[in-house]
């Protein structure tokens, strides 16, 4: 009974890694997008998880909440934070925190 119970944990760490994988190319994904709406340049090619959480959809149901946020630049010179937000497999929100265009 323990090796079944074992093999189901295992199955189940690999299915939420693989999961999760998806989720995180979503991300970086709409940051790479953001960033070429902003005109501004997508540093190190990633994104880093910074956040979950549990919040409501519109129909009501709880739906988990992860932050990614990820690095730009608009000049090559000061870096700036982005945030990516998903919502299951959507994008809630993607922001850029205030950048100098000089």
């Amino acid at each position: 009974m323990s090796k079944v119970i074992t093999l189901l944990i295992l199955g189940f760490i690999g299915w939420y890694w693989s999961y999760s994988q998806k989720i995180k190319q979503l991300a970086l994904r709409a940051s790479v997008k953001r960033c070429k709406e902003a005109e501004v340049q997508f540093l190190d090619h990633s994104v880093v998880l910074h956040r979950i959480g549990f919040r409501k959809n519109k129909a009501n149901r709880w739906k988990m909440i992860r932050e990614y946020r990820f690095e730009f630049t608009s000049t090559g010179e000061n870096r700036y934070i982005g945030r990516v937000i998903l919502q299951g497999h959507y994008v809630v929100s993607s922001e850029l925190e205030p950048y100098s265009l000089n």
